[in-house]
């Protein structure tokens, strides 16, 4: 398959797979989608019987840029947010291109959700807030470093850190570029505090609606940090 204008082939892999849906709804018949990238003609009964009862399941999409921003808000039920990412450009790019989409197509904010896995830096965990530190400071010196989500270095006014990291990178500095991560570079895209405040910290951060589900941008691995995980779940209960 060729690769060329993603925005457009993501598009009608949206609108293919909603035929099928369709399709299936109504017992296999009346499958005909034609788009520049997709073809899709026959449904064979293998697939189709009895008539799908179900609604559709929602779907999300992945976005930073502009064009892919509207594509979520004018055809999906909702948007992955990346985890890199900060309150100013959720307010400033994101949810201004969002809200565009959704305009474009008649859609409500009611009917739309926004997730984001979320760095995350516990700070009275088993192992030592440092560590955690570290390797958030190294994950953002490598997402910085790719000119894909430099739209959001920009936005901050850190364009010039960012060509430094790139350089970085193309001379395999992995462990260095974490060092060219401000303490103001690292409270724009995480959060820290102990496990339990966390959830309260979270929630204040993206007040009104600028995400409705999160996730922390950390491993779970059962058996390490139980009591911490427990805490934090326990904050996020209503």
């Amino acid at each position: 398959m060729r690769w060329e204008k993603p925005v457009r082939q993501l598009r009608e892999s949206i609108e293919a797979i909603r035929a099928v849906w369709a399709s299936w709804r109504k017992g296999g018949t009346s499958l005909n989608y034609r788009g520049e990238f997709y073809t899709l003609r026959l449904m064979t009964p293998f697939f189709a019987e009895p008539p799908l009862e179900y609604p559709d399941p929602p779907i999300y999409v992945s976005a930073v840029n502009e064009q892919m921003l509207k594509l979520a808000g004018s055809l999906c039920e909702g948007v992955h947010i990346h985890p890199f990412h900060s309150v100013k450009y959720l307010r400033e790019v994101a949810w201004p291109h969002l809200r565009e989409g959704m305009h474009e197509t008649g859609r409500s904010r009611m009917e739309f959700t926004a997730v984001a896995a979320v760095f995350a830096i516990p700070t009275d965990g088993a192992k030592a807030a440092s560590e955690y530190e570290r390797g958030v400071r190294e994950q953002l010196a490598f997402y910085m470093s790719t000119p894909a989500y430099r739209v959001i270095v920009d936005l901050h006014g850190w364009t010039a850190a960012a060509e430094r990291l790139s350089e970085m990178a193309r001379r395999g500095e992995w462990q260095a570029m974490g060092d060219v991560i401000t303490d103001e570079m690292l409270d724009a895209f995480a959060v820290t505090g102990t496990w339990a405040t966390l959830p309260g910290i979270v929630k204040q951060r993206y007040a009104g609606r600028l995400l409705d589900r999160v996730a922390y941008y950390l491993p779970y691995v059962p058996g390490e940090e139980d009591d911490g995980w427990a805490a934090t779940l326990a904050g996020f209960k209503p």
